[in-house]
């Protein structure tokens, strides 16, 4: 008896493209839904279809790896602050460091100065 091949049976290239269009989305911060509708034209199946799929089968292979990009995506608002806070806080090194040189360099125009005026070669002048 021949086994009959159903037409909408999934084969390896398919669990391979939906399981990558899920796990690519969700790492750039799309939903699982959103990822069943793109495979879903990828594949031309239904999103209904695409998530039975990845439920049903895909997901305890893949789950790992789905928990991880969800880890590894941060918003790009997050990536911003944390990068204007860094620059913020070099700008406060940079600004208490300039402050000290300049303190600095007050304290040495003025030791100048009082030299300059108890010099004998001041004196001579007047």
């Amino acid at each position: 008896m021949t086994q009959v091949k159903r037409k909408d049976q999934w084969t390896a290239e398919d669990d391979h493209k939906l399981a990558t269009t899920v796990l690519e989305i969700v790492k750039n911060g799309g939903t699982q839904i959103h990822a069943f509708e793109v495979a879903a034209e990828k594949l031309s199946r239904t999103k209904q279809a695409c998530g039975f799929r990845w439920n049903k089968t895909l997901r305890h292979t893949y789950g790992q790896d789905l928990n991880h990009a969800k880890q590894k995506y941060q918003h790009p608002m997050h990536t911003h602050l944390k990068q204007a806070m860094s620059s913020y806080e070099e700008l406060l090194e940079a600004h208490d460091r300039l402050q000290k040189e300049h303190a600095q360099l007050k304290t040495f125009v003025q030791q100048i100065q009082r030299v300059c005026l108890e010099s004998p070669f001041n004196s001579q002048k007047n």
